[in-house]
């Protein structure tokens, strides 16, 4: 660990660190340089830090080993309370990503069978929709050759993709104003605060941030209401992930009579999850896509493949690409490099990490036999770290797609466990499928277009 201060704990060993950092690092890429400095070198990658007066202390993952043992079933960690002050503004409260124990037992069962990889992939021409009115902007850009945020421009697009596939409900952001997805950006914006922190200390903040809270609370109730009118009525089309919800509750109320009216506690706890679902959804899916045209750009060779791969499964007339995927949604399965080109963006540029809160029972073990206590510490497992470390993969910082296709015997073989975009156990990412799949037919309807964007 860093040499500790009894003032100021490991708060100093970021000092001369930060000074060798680009200055638009962040906040991961510090606490990786730290740890490439200060990991053990006789045990696995893991780091203590005291962070006081901003958190407890942290334990530091970036080992596959004890990144296993701290998301592991056998233990059944904790969520810590650090996440609440974070995802609970964007959420309106308690939510999958904060939850613990029966409550999120419970909650995340109701929203499974909306995201298994079956149910997901009869979404694909719902997402198509999406996606072609986003690719058409893209090529509007690309004829006026102007600057533009891509990130805020993929955002809007996978704004619409979430709306539609988990209310049934088309928001069409990208082209026009909606209060949702409006409500949700602003909220971000007024709640993150990477890039604008004078906002913290705008006395209009807490105003702005309710209302945002409202606008979304007021737009997803109401269309809550309309699938929960469908539904009693038999008319509901069981496309979207809240009707799959809806019936997944009623069939716990069966012993009761049928409300006219949508049941308010239900409904607020619903509300929560489609915000969740909206903000780490939309957030995560775009910094990858965006990532993955960076990186093909950069990689003409990786390119070629992937194109190469598209014309051959996709069909060479990428004008058909979208029709041929209404028909025949199987074949977004049928393309590995594809698949390989995105975990290798996610393992190079993971959009989050994991944290689960310590407990005096648990001390995490790595190969060598060292014990690693967890009491009253937090445990931060940190994918940019362990995905990048050389211990664990070859040609750590290199764009190497190939490195999911070879077998075991292979030096390119991804160690077990230390790919964790999406973390593993019980409490995985829910949306990954999803995630994959929005990807995906991103790639397919756009990186055949010879046009420079």
């Amino acid at each position: 660990m860093p040499l500790w201060n009894p003032l100021l704990g490991h708060l100093l060993a970021f000092v001369p660190l930060v000074k060798t950092l680009p200055e638009d690092r962040q906040q991961p890429d510090v606490f990786e340089a730290l740890c490439k400095l200060h990991e053990r070198k006789d045990g696995d990658s893991v780091v203590y830090l005291d962070a006081w007066p901003f958190s407890v202390p942290l334990v530091i993952i970036c080992s596959p080993t004890l990144a296993a043992q701290a998301c592991s079933q056998e233990h059944d960690l904790c969520k810590s309370p650090m996440l609440q002050s974070f995802f609970n503004p964007l959420a309106g409260g308690e939510n999958l990503f904060t939850m613990n124990g029966p409550e999120w037992k419970r909650s995340r069962a109701l929203f499974n069978p909306g995201f298994s990889g079956n149910y997901i992939l009869q979404q694909t021409s719902h997402i198509i929709d999406e996606a072609e009115i986003y690719v058409e902007i893209l090529r509007e850009h690309a004829r006026k050759g102007d600057i533009f945020s891509l990130d805020d421009v993929t955002c809007w697009y996978l704004m619409d993709v979430i709306g539609s596939v988990t209310l049934d409900s088309r928001l069409h952001s990208q082209r026009r104003y909606n209060p949702l997805a409006t409500a949700l950006r602003r909220q971000i914006r007024w709640h993150v605060l990477e890039s604008e922190k004078w906002l913290r200390w705008n006395p209009a903040r807490p105003f702005v941030q309710w209302y945002s809270s409202y606008e979304m609370d007021s737009y997803i109730g109401n269309e809550l209401d309309k699938r929960y009118a469908e539904w009693t009525q038999d008319e509901a089309s069981t496309r979207s992930i809240i009707h799959l919800a809806l019936q997944g509750y009623m069939a716990h109320q069966k012993d009761k009579a049928r409300p006219t009216r949508l049941d308010q506690a239900f409904k607020k706890r619903a509300t929560i999850q489609i915000r969740l679902f909206l903000f780490a959804g939309h957030d995560s899916t775009s910094s990858t896509i965006c990532y993955c045209f960076y990186l093909l750009e950069s990689h003409p060779e990786v390119l070629a493949k992937l194109r190469a791969e598209h014309d051959a499964v996709l069909g060479s007339n990428i004008e058909e690409t979208a029709s041929n995927l209404r028909e025949q949604p199987t074949l977004l399965n049928q393309i590995p490099y594809t698949t390989a080109v995105i975990k290798e963006a996610l393992r190079l540029f993971p959009p989050a990490s994991a944290m689960r809160g310590g407990d005096p029972s648990v001390q995490l073990k790595d190969d060598r036999g060292n014990l690693y206590p967890t009491d009253g510490m937090n445990m931060w497992i940190l994918h940019s770290a362990l995905q990048h470390h050389p211990d664990y993969w070859p040609e750590p910082l290199s764009f190497i797609p190939e490195r999911w296709l070879v077998g075991p015997g292979d030096p390119l073989y991804p160690v077990k466990g230390g790919w964790r975009p999406f973390e593993h156990g019980p409490r995985n990412c829910l949306g990954q499928t999803l995630a994959m799949q929005d990807v995906k037919i991103t790639l397919a309807l756009t990186v055949r277009y010879k046009q420079r964007l």
